[in-house]
């Protein structure tokens, strides 16, 4: 199983049951339709306050 983090709320998510999406070639998982909706809608925004809430932290799946 492999984790991520949803850029949206926080939360860290299950790869292989969560929602997603795909942004400049990644993939981006969610908690909820609802996060991913509000990613899908300002990828930047979203990718930018995870950076700053979250330095040095990839969002993107870690192996679990």
């Amino acid at each position: 199983m492999a984790v991520a983090h949803d850029v949206v709320c926080g939360m860290d998510v299950n790869t292989e049951s969560s929602p997603h999406a795909e942004h400049e070639a990644k993939d981006y998982y969610f908690c909820c339709d609802g996060c991913k909706g509000a990613f899908v809608k300002a990828p930047a925004y979203h990718l930018e306050n995870w950076a700053e809430e979250h330095p040095g932290v990839e969002p993107t799946p870690v192996a679990a």
